[in-house]
Order: structure tokens, then C-alpha cells, then sequence
């Protein structure tokens, strides 16, 4: 069992045999925990300085545990008769606890916070708990996310020469080594590192992957230190390969940024459980052949993210009774069927510097609305500033009122998915006889929240 310290106030405790301290309060019952996993020659409290008391003292996200845990490695293991820490060992002893964590101790999430060689053993421990899961395993975990700091994903330059026989370590830490490897392909072909909502259901498991890396670090390079996390992910920081993890102020970038990774987190983990019920729940049935309500996405400039949200909201708002169906799906060019919600999404920056292309394809939709019987238009502006967008869309268009026919403005992709979801079961609704379904009045993510 690890070490449970019930504290109103965060006090750095002792570690016993189980190298596991976990900070509660008396008055609180928290699903959700940090865990700080130190680097080579670290130690539980001291790497980290008071970002553990600031975690704990913080009240701008739901009630957060924090769990410290210790292994001695380097030169703290040289006072045990050992040569350096047995790290197979230790990562298999973090898998072991997480299991306990969330089994016996009730964390639904868990969000790690690695420093340096860190990194390297939460994710071998990760990979470890998510492996002895086995087959059926649910796609979002107990593992929340994981945000590194300094850790060497492709090798470290210290990891040369003679060292490794004084620093048994440093075989994890060379470049390219089997460890490293094996951690990287395992991630990159079952885990969904990008923490978005419209990423559900690519991969095999939820835990979008963070890393932040100090300007003045000499120990790891930027490129290691970033490698293998989405662009938007990644946080550039001041300070050196040690200051990087001790945060003394609730404003440093560090701190604010873990804040924002649990804030974001419950949203993405809903999606995905979301998508996980529906395509269980809505499964589709051999010899069966729904209705179909067609839809169709254009734009003057599509992204892979748009599509992707866009695939997602089809999906999501497909069910056993009503198919929803883009026009290239090959069912609905066999049947020669006609649109029903057509979808012209645009990026808040065109549409503002009034580009030509843009403006033209929002024209050629309406033209095509006004000519078809029973054509949805949606038309969507996604960025920050999409109310003066649509103002501007407004501009561009007849004056209303309009027949079926929305302008819409979205901040992101996901609110992208969401919207689009909302609309397609609006369609579904109005026509009954069309799209009958034993739900009518009800969305999925109204039938489904109870799971959420």
C-alpha cells in the first residue's frame, strides 16, 4: 500500500519501502491526481521544488491528489551497493501502482508529470499497464495524460562512452535505444498523442502526450526533448535542464499549462467515451439498410483537421435507425441521392481579408440552397473571431429571413463536430416519416450522458 498523508496544508512526507507518497486532504474525496515521476539522480520532493504545494493548493480546477513517487537512481543508488537503478524494474513497479491507484484508491484520472529520464519510465510503465489490460480494454483509462519536461525521447548527448559503465541508466538514455524505440512505436501505432476531441476513436487509447523543454538546457536537445509530440503540444520555456520543474508562482508558464491540460482533458475523455458507447451501442447490423441523410463539406481551403471533424460528426450522429452518410460514401453514389445538409466551412482569416475564392464558394452554395427543395445550407466561420465573420458572411448573402439555412461561427474543430452532430439530428427530427427513428427528440449526446 503507499504512503496515504492527510494534510490541510501540503508538508513533503517521508517515503517508505513503497517509494510512493500520496498528498489527500481530510475534508475531500479526489478522482483525479498529479504524479510527479523525478529524473536520473532526482528525488521525490526536492526535483520539483513547490510545484507539488502549488498543485495542491490550487482551486482553478476540480480537486487534485498529488502522488510523489521515488526511485533511486545515479548516485543515490551507489549508497545501496547498487551500480545505478534497475529501471525495468522501476517501470514495472510504477505499472503495478497504477493498477493499485485506480482499482484500490478509486482515480479515474491520472495525470503524470515527468522530468527528464522520468519521461522515459512513465511511458514504459504506461505501456506496461495498458498491455496487461489486454483485448477489450475501454479506449479512455485511468491515464489522463502524460506531460514530459526535458526528457530525452530520442537520447540524451551525455549517454556516451565510458559512462555507460559507471551509470546503468544511460542505456535508456543512448540514442536510439531499444527502449526508446520500443516506447515510440508503441505509442505512435495504439495511443492518441493529440489532445482534441475530434481525434476520437483513431487509435486504440486516449492519452494526449504534452512536453515543454528549457532554452538553456545542455543536456537534452530540443529536438530530443520534443520529438513525437503534436506541434501544439509542445512548450518552449526559460531556464536551464533543472529550473524548468521548479515553478515557486500559480502564473509560471509550466504550472498554467498543466492547469490547462486537466481543464481540456475532461472535454476530450467525454468525446471519446461518446464515440466509444455509439459505436458499440449503434453498431451497424449485417442485411440491415437504414434511411440515409447525405451530407456534404466544402470550403475554398479544407484542412485535415476540419475533415476529420467533420468524419467524426458523421459517425457520431449516424445510429441503427438513420444512417448519416457523406456524398462520396459509395452507398449513396450508387443510389444517386441527393444532399441534405451541405456544409461550406471557412477560416475566420479568409473570410476577414475578404478573400475572392472564399466568397465565391459561399455564393455557389446559396445558389445551389435556393434552387434545391429541402437542402440544409450550413455555413460555418471556425476561429477566435467568428462573430465579425459571420458578419461579414451576412454581408455577402441575401438579407434574410432564409429557408433552412444557417450561418454559424465556431471556435475550434471540435465545437466544429459538435455543432454539425446538433444539426444533422435537428434534420432527423423535423422529417419523421423520412428518418424515423424510436428516439425522435432525442440527440445521442443527450441519450448517452448519463455515461459521460
Amino acid at each position: 500500500m503507499p504512503r496515504i498523508l492527510k494534510q490541510s496544508e501540503f508538508l513533503a512526507g517521508d517515503f517508505d519501502h513503497t517509494g510512493l507518497n500520496v498528498h489527500v486532504r481530510p475534508d475531500r474525496r479526489a478522482t483525479a491526481a498529479i504524479a510527479f515521476v523525478h529524473g536520473l539522480g532526482g528525488d521525490g520532493y526536492s526535483t520539483w521544488g513547490m510545484w507539488p504545494e502549488l498543485v495542491f493548493e490550487q482551486s482553478a480546477t476540480e480537486p487534485l491528489d498529488v502522488i510523489l513517487f521515488r526511485y533511486a537512481s545515479f548516485h543515490k543508488a551507489w549508497r545501496t551497493r547498487k551500480s545505478g537503478a534497475d529501471l525495468p524494474f522501476v517501470a514495472a513497479q510504477l505499472a503495478d501502482w497504477i493498477r493499485s491507484l485506480t482499482e484500490e484508491h478509486g482515480y479515474t484520472d491520472i495525470y503524470f508529470v515527468a522530468h527528464s529520464l522520468g519521461g522515459l519510465v512513465v511511458e514504459s510503465a504506461v505501456q506496461q499497464y495498458l498491455t496487461q489490460l489486454g483485448t477489450g480494454a475501454p479506449q479512455v483509462t485511468a491515464i489522463a495524460a502524460i506531460f514530459v519536461l526535458a526528457a530525452p525521447r530520442l537520447g540524451a548527448g551525455l549517454a556516451l562512452g565510458a559512462f555507460r559503465q559507471l551509470i546503468p541508466e544511460i542505456e535508456w538514455l543512448r540514442n536510439k535505444s531499444p527502449q526508446l524505440l520500443a516506447a515510440e512505436s508503441f505509442f505512435s501505432s495504439r495511443v492518441e498523442s493529440l489532445g482534441t476531441a475530434a481525434s476520437a476513436g483513431y487509435r486504440e487509447f486516449l492519452i494526449p502526450r504534452y512536453s515543454a523543454m528549457a532554452g538553456g538546457d545542455r543536456v537534452v536537445s530540443k529536438m530530443s526533448g520534443l520529438f513525437g509530440v503534436p506541434e501544439q503540444q509542445r512548450l518552449r520555456l526559460n531556464g536551464n535542464h533543472r529550473t524548468i520543474v521548479k515553478p515557486d508562482r500559480m502564473n509560471q508558464e509550466q504550472h498554467l499549462r498543466l492547469l490547462r491540460i486537466v481543464k481540456q482533458s475532461g472535454d476530450i475523455r467525454r468525446a471519446w467515451r461518446r464515440q466509444s458507447h455509439h459505436t458499440e451501442k449503434f453498431r451497424v447490423r449485417p442485411g440491415s439498410h437504414p434511411p440515409i441523410l447525405v451530407t456534404e463539406l466544402r470550403s475554398d481551403d479544407i484542412n485535415v483537421t476540419w475533415e476529420q471533424a467533420y468524419n467524426r460528426a458523421v459517425s457520431l450522429a449516424s445510429s441503427d435507425e438513420v444512417s448519416v452518410s457523406d456524398c462520396r460514401n459509395s452507398t449513396v453514389t450508387s443510389s444517386r441521392r441527393e444532399t441534405d445538409i451541405l456544409v461550406c466551412i471557412h477560416a475566420v482569416e479568409n473570410i476577414m481579408n475578404r478573400d475572392e475564392r472564399c466568397e465565391a464558394v459561399i455564393r455557389e452554395t446559396f445558389a445551389q440552397h435556393q434552387r434545391q427543395h429541402g437542402l440544409m445550407l450550413l455555413i460555418v466561420v471556425i476561429g477566435a473571431a467568428h462573430e465579425r465573420a459571420r458578419d461579414v458572411v451576412q454581408s455577402w448573402l441575401p438579407d434574410p429571413p432564409y429557408r433552412s439555412l444557417s450561418i454559424e461561427g465556431v471556435a475550434s474543430p471540435g465545437e466544429f463536430s459538435d455543432l454539425l452532430v446538433a444539426w444533422a439530428g435537428v434534420m432527423i427530427d423535423r422529417d419523421p416519416v423520412r428518418w424515423p427513428r424510436s428516439t425522435s427528440g432525442l440527440s445521442f449526446g443527450t441519450e448517452g450522458s448519463d455515461l459521460v
